[in-house]
């Protein structure tokens, strides 16, 4: 049968036969099977996200340590004033002139 080049697809040029039938039916098989592959995967990581958010979170001694000296610290720091000391032989702060 002849058939118009304008009505001819790309596959028709590379048609082998029956064993062209076969490749196409598989490759369309596989990529079925990835496909399914990919949206199990994505519901299981999903699944997965969610009952890890569920669980406490495990934390170790040592940082538990840390964290608490660096609160400690943080409390310290925000207590902290600064020393106001007053020396006798210092210069008064307001040296300008008196006005009169």
């Amino acid at each position: 049968m002849y058939i118009p080049a304008s009505k001819k697809t790309c596959f028709e040029d590379i048609y082998i036969g029956p064993l062209m039938d076969l490749f196409w039916k598989i490759m369309i098989a596989a990529a079925a099977l990835v496909a399914i592959g990919w949206i199990a995967y994505g519901i299981w990581e999903w699944r997965e996200r969610k009952l890890e958010k569920e669980r406490p979170k495990v934390r170790s001694e040592k940082y538990q340590q840390a964290s608490n000296s660096v609160a400690d610290y943080a409390k310290k720091l925000a207590e902290f004033k600064k020393p106001t000391y007053k020396r006798e032989d210092a210069p008064p702060t307001d040296t300008r002139p008196p006005q009169e």
